[in-house]
């Protein structure tokens, strides 16, 4: 195959190899350089591939037309291998590609059954010793009778689910930025229409815009101004941002958190997510801003839940001080927030990449190379060790390593983006909460 050049291609960076719809039934080795999976309109990175990896081989093998997008990040170079080419290979060879193909498809369906398996665990009941309350932490003795027996697991996110109207909607403004930003050509002047419906909104975008952050100090009087100099991103990243403080802002007795901890942390992982992404691909930074500041929204949810068990967590803490919080809740509720936060987004119709990193940004390395996963984790666990944590119950957090292997950052990234958190962080928040 070697000898035969002709199917060796070269892709300029941003130049498709495959396109989502596409009938073609190639397959591809990459040889050198790297591509991004993407679906739609590409605004949303599902997994990068390097050197070494294949892609393609479902079309390949069944006839199908293409799922995704296929682009290369920088100059790659590939084995483009067709049917026809293939059926004239000798059946060793054939058989070799179709050992490699099959080792491929084995490893994604691990992949696939970790995840079943997580989702199962997330919706089943861990607690099979009939003699314990439901949510006793292990190792601790059974209760007397009186002591209430909770529900959680499978049940409990039932509940959850079931209840409609406990479930928070996303707020209006945040909904029409989104359904906006979609569209390439929507411009600041439409967005700030949207702004000047909201007295507090415009308040508060000037506000920010004549803080230091920006340096833009004393100069701005009007938000067609402000909408002039920001930009139709960084517009719609502010808007969010402070529309979300309403439903980010409140206090959570259960965990342990006064109004503004958990949309100041949500704020500083937006900005780092952001700022990671746009290391990686400039394309990822909406879906990394969103999934950074929503990455804790499920907390919202559970929150009464943890407050009714709130001597359980205690208890658990007392005897595992050095467990994070999400450990807590699998053991005590059967799963964590993030799963929850997953169906809010799944609920409020957010791009599945965002409910799918977020879901997993505590365990990124069981989302199969999903690289969302891993910007949010490594942006959360950033936040964190800069002081830029939520506060509240166990607030420790454990880095997955996987993250730092499947995101590569230059040696003077981590302080830069902490700098940078903490004066975002103070340009919305010191500025809106006069903290």
């Amino acid at each position: 195959m070697v000898s035969d050049d002709t199917h060796f291609r070269v892709y300029r960076p941003g130049e498709m190899l495959i396109r989502q719809g596409s009938s073609d039934q190639s397959l591809f080795i990459i040889l050198a350089g790297t591509v991004s999976i993407t679906e739609g309109t590409g605004e949303t990175i599902f997994a990068v591939l390097r050197a070494g990896d294949i892609f393609g081989e479902m079309a390949f093998l069944t006839d199908t037309r293409r799922t995704a997008n296929v682009v290369a990040r920088d100059a790659v170079i590939a084995l483009k291998l067709d049917r026809v080419r293939f059926e004239q290979l000798s059946a060793r060879i054939r058989e070799k590609f179709k050992d490699k193909i099959i080792e491929k498809l084995v490893a994604r369906l691990d992949t696939a059954n970790k995840e079943l398996v997580r989702i199962n665990a997330a919706v089943s009941d861990r607690f099979p010793e009939p003699s314990k309350p439901i949510g006793s932490p292990p190792g601790r003795p059974a209760a007397d009778a009186t002591e209430p027996a909770f529900i959680s697991g499978r049940e409990l996110i039932r509940k959850i689910v079931s209840d409609t109207a406990s479930l928070p909607a996303m707020p209006e403004v945040m909904l029409k930025v989104q359904q906006m930003i979609k569209h390439p050509g929507t411009s600041p002047a439409q967005l700030s229409k949207i702004i000047e419906t909201d007295p507090a909104m415009v308040t508060g975008i000037l506000k920010v815009a004549n803080s230091a952050y920006y340096g833009f100090r004393g100069k701005v009087s009007t938000i067609q101004h402000a909408s002039s100099l920001f930009g139709t991103r960084r517009l719609a990243e502010l808007i969010t941002a402070m529309s979300a403080g309403g439903v980010l802002g409140m206090a959570m007795g259960g965990y342990g958190l006064k109004a503004g901890d958990m949309w100041r942390h949500s704020i500083a992982v937006a900005c780092t997510a952001g700022e990671i992404a746009s290391s990686v691909s400039a394309e990822a930074y909406d879906s990394a801003y969103m999934a950074g500041l929503l990455h804790d929204v499920g907390k919202i949810i559970l929150d009464p839940f943890v407050q009714e068990r709130s001597v359980l967590f205690d208890h658990y803490f007392a005897a595992h001080p050095d467990k994070p919080l999400q450990d807590a809740e699998r053991d005590i509720l059967g799963f964590d927030h993030a799963v929850i936060a997953g169906i809010l987004c799944d609920n409020w119709n957010l791009p599945r990449s965002i409910s799918f990193g977020i879901r997993h940004h505590h365990q990124p390395s069981s989302a199969g190379g999903h690289q969302l996963s891993h910007i949010v984790h490594l942006a959360d666990y950033i936040s964190v060790q800069a002081g830029l944590g939520a506060g509240g119950k166990a607030a420790c957090h454990v880095l997955d390593e996987t993250s730092s292997a499947a995101v590569s950052l230059g040696s003077n990234f981590l302080q830069t983006a902490a700098d940078k958190a903490h004066h975002y962080v103070e340009s919305l928040t010191g500025r809106l909460l006069g903290s």
